[in-house]
């Protein structure tokens, strides 16, 4: 009897159990479903908002959302960079635009990134992308897309090999940045060194002063007037400093761009000095920069031509040739190069007396000295050749002239020159400038 009640009372403990199992997983279920569905709701809301498509995954369990995403642009390297800001938009698959951020790019920036807050999205969602201002153009992969162009900043996630997550949010770019074309410069077909030739505005703009002594110009700077001062054989071109009234050989006229100064050089209109010499200007445009070639200048090539001297094919180590004219009498000093001397002084001299006469040839000058007899002195001697120098006419100790005599023969070889001027050339010439010495 005792077993019988035993079996009844288990199994009515057992049916209860049962019931409220079941009564539990009811409940459970009725609270996930409960959930799931509001989730789903909220997403679509999100989804309804922001017009981005949905996109499932059949291989994850849950959704993985975003709510940020960016491009890192890597800036190009050139040669002169604009400062400027880099405008970017956010715009959703269909074109609904969805944020606007700005970057400013300086000369020496590297890189810069955009980072967009956006509603909710879950990733495998794309957007499109565009360059609305500050920037020539952008690089995406093998493709590249001007201002007011879009492309697709695509987001996704996998597992990769190794069995990890990858996500991704960011796409990478390079920015090609405002920039000033370069320009390589060519005289005649012969390339002229220049620092800093550049496209600006519009209009190409050289270093005046390298240029202009290039072709065998005098250039000096007037800070007072603040004007670059360009001439050669009395003519001259004023390049008035931050306006574009020019002053070209006596005719005022307004250049295309203002002269500039830039880290402390001059910057003026090569179509402006090209017209003042009458060379034609020859253009290549190779998109990141110009060659440009100006013809030779009549005008300077007549010059030259007409000093005896280029025509002689006379070179130096140095900027500066010293002519001995021994039939002249004359000592003639020069600024330039070959076939490009210039004149700056011109002075009488007295040469070797007929026993012992002055040496003809090409010599450098060596070194500077005095030669002292006690009475008188000569100094400073500026020796080209064994014994052989220019030097002064005889001179006091207090250095008046003991004998002043030139444009005669009268000395053991050497060339006597007034004290004045043998100071000016001693204080000109550096050691190794060339001394010409003919009949």
């Amino acid at each position: 009897m005792k077993k019988i009640l035993s079996l009844l009372l288990c199994a009515v403990i057992l049916s209860y159990s049962a019931t409220a199992l079941a009564e539990n997983e009811s409940e459970t279920s009725d609270i996930s479903e409960t959930v799931q569905t509001e989730v789903i709701a909220e997403e679509s809301e999100l989804s309804k908002e922001t017009d981005i498509p949905r996109t499932e995954d059949s291989n994850s369990l849950s959704p993985l959302l975003r709510n940020t995403v960016s491009v890192t642009a890597k800036i190009k390297g050139m040669p002169f960079v604009k400062e400027s800001d880099a405008v970017f938009e956010l715009l959703t698959a269909n074109g609904k635009t969805l944020g606007t951020k700005s970057c400013h790019i300086s000369p020496d920036c590297k890189e810069i990134k955009f980072i967009f807050d956006v509603p909710t999205y879950e990733l495998g969602t794309s957007f499109k992308v565009r360059a609305v201002s500050g920037v020539d153009s952008v690089l995406y992969y093998n493709d590249t897309y001007h201002t007011g162009s879009e492309f697709v900043l695509p987001t996704y996630t996998y597992v990769n090999t190794n069995g990890e997550q990858v996500e991704s949010t960011d796409i990478a770019v390079t920015i090609t940045p405002l920039y000033d074309k370069s320009i390589n410069l060519y005289y005649n077909g012969t390339s002229v060194p220049l620092d800093g030739a550049r496209v600006i505005d519009g209009t190409a703009m050289v270093p005046i002063k390298a240029l202009a002594e290039f072709i065998g110009f005098n250039v000096l700077y007037n800070k007072d007037y603040n004007v670059e001062i360009v001439s050669l054989n009395g003519k001259e071109m004023l390049f008035n400093l931050d306006t574009a009234y020019t002053t070209i050989f006596g005719t005022d006229l307004f250049a295309p761009h203002p002269t500039i100064m830039i880290d402390g050089v001059v910057f003026a209109s090569l179509r402006t000095f090209a017209d003042a010499l009458g060379s034609e200007i020859e253009v290549k445009d190779y998109f990141t920069h110009l060659d440009i070639n100006l013809s030779e200048s009549t005008f300077v090539a007549e010059y030259f031509k007409s000093l005896p001297i280029n025509s002689m094919n006379v070179s130096s180590r140095t900027n500066y040739m010293v002519w001995v004219s021994l039939s002249e009498y004359k000592v003639r000093l020069y600024e330039g190069k070959i076939n490009q001397w210039k004149p700056i002084l011109e002075a009488p001299c007295a040469i070797g007396a007929p026993g012992t006469p002055t040496v003809t040839g090409s010599f450098e000058y060596k070194y500077k000295t005095r030669w002292d007899y006690g009475t008188y002195y000569v100094g400073p001697c500026l020796v080209f050749y064994n014994g052989y120098a220019l030097h002064s006419v005889l001179l006091y100790q207090n250095g008046t002239e003991y004998d002043g005599r030139v444009g005669v023969k009268i000395s053991h070889g050497c060339v006597r020159l007034k004290k004045n001027d043998i100071d000016f050339i001693a204080n000109t010439i550096p050691v190794g400038t060339k001394i010409y010495l003919t009949p």
